[in-house]
Order: structure tokens, then C-alpha cells, then sequence
């Protein structure tokens, strides 16, 4: 039985910051565009619009600027039509992971949080009976609405997965759970919500 080792956990941390600093990034980038863009058009460069497609294919730039190789909709092993959303070599630690990405909440562009999507993932990579497909992990990303509590996504993912999480899954590991404030320069959104877990151990290949 192979383990996470401290040095995988520390790359995998560095990963999750990286996701958090290419979320702050982005919002940034896009607050420039929005000066720019038709007054007929005042949402749409929102990083809460995004779909999940276009959040993973931004972070893996990301990921990629800091040394990380990343294949977008990757395939596991022996299940063609299971493709999680990146597949990630991790360098320091010469190993190659797995990761799902769950968008959990979408701003004002909806009132409600969803987060039965990111336990069914985490369910599926919990089942995976393949050795090389057992390096796994689960990202959750959501977007606050400008009109709810600034601590409520905090709160909600704290319950609703992390506790969740650890009580019905204890084979994985939390990496990062962080809100991060976005200064109001998002239209949609006034702050995100990113967490991050891996699995502690998979059988040996």
C-alpha cells in the first residue's frame, strides 16, 4: 500500500495555492476587460458564468506557468468513458494524479448552493479499483452572491463537504479549503470559495 508522502503533500499545496492565485488572476484580468466591454454586455466576463470546462481550462494555465504538466479531460485507466477533468504530473514527486473539478455555487447567477455533485465525484474516485487510477483527488470551486453573507460559502462547504467529507470518505485528505475575496471587481460575485482534497493512500501498481 503506497502512501502520500510529505513532499507530495507539500507539491499538492503548492498546487491548491496556485489554484487560488490563478482564480485572483483571472478576476483581475477580467475586471480590465469589463471597462472596455459594450454596456449591453455588463456580465459577461463574470468569472461566475463560466462553466466548469472553461474553469479547468484557466487553472491549467495556471498550473502550467509553475512547472506543473497538465492534460485537460484525461483518461483513467481501462474506463474510456470515465475522463476526469485533469490529469497532472507532479515533478518533485514523479508522480501522476487524477483530479476532479466540482463548480459548487455560480454567484447571483443562482441563489442556491449545489454540492450533492461534489460528494457524487468524490463517491466515484473513493470506488476507482485500478491502482494507477487510486492517485485522486477532488476540486471544488463556488462563487458567493454579492447578496448573502460574506462568511455563508465559507460556512456551507465547511458542513455540507468538509465534514462530509471526512466523515464518509476518511481515505481523503483536505489539502485547502480558502475563500478568497475578490475587491469587488467581479460584478457577479464578491468573493470564491476553492478546496482541494487527495487521497492519503491507493494500492501499489
Amino acid at each position: 500500500m503506497a502512501k502520500i508522502t510529505n513532499k507530495m503533500r507539500k507539491e499538492l499545496k503548492l498546487l491548491f495555492y496556485t489554484l487560488c492565485d490563478g482564480l485572483r488572476q483571472e478576476v483581475r484580468q477580467r475586471s480590465l476587460a469589463t471597462l472596455v466591454a459594450r454596456k449591453d454586455f455588463p456580465y459577461g466576463f463574470s468569472i461566475a458564468e463560466e462553466r466548469e470546462v472553461g474553469l479547468a481550462s484557466l487553472l491549467a494555465l495556471h498550473l502550467r506557468s509553475v512547472g506543473f504538466m497538465v492534460q485537460l479531460d484525461a483518461y483513467f485507466y481501462g474506463k474510456p468513458e470515465r475522463r476526469p477533468d485533469f490529469g497532472i504530473w507532479l515533478p518533485a514527486s514523479k508522480e501522476y494524479i487524477y483530479l476532479e473539478l466540482k463548480q459548487t455555487a455560480w454567484g447571483d447567477y443562482s441563489k442556491q448552493y449545489y454540492y450533492a455533485k461534489a460528494i457524487e465525484d468524490i463517491e466515484k474516485l473513493d470506488g476507482e479499483e485500478d491502482p494507477r487510477n487510486q492517485r485522486n483527488g477532488l476540486i471544488i470551486i463556488g462563487f458567493s452572491d454579492h447578496g448573502k453573507r460574506s462568511d455563508l460559502l465559507l460556512e456551507n462547504s465547511k458542513k455540507f463537504l468538509s465534514e462530509r467529507i471526512a466523515r464518509d470518505f476518511p481515505i481523503y485528505e483536505q489539502i485547502g479549503l480558502k475563500r478568497l475575496d475578490l475587491q469587488e471587481m467581479d460584478k457577479r460575485s464578491s468573493y470564491a470559495m476553492i478546496g482541494l482534497w487527495f487521497r492519503k493512500e491507493w494500492n501499489d501498481s
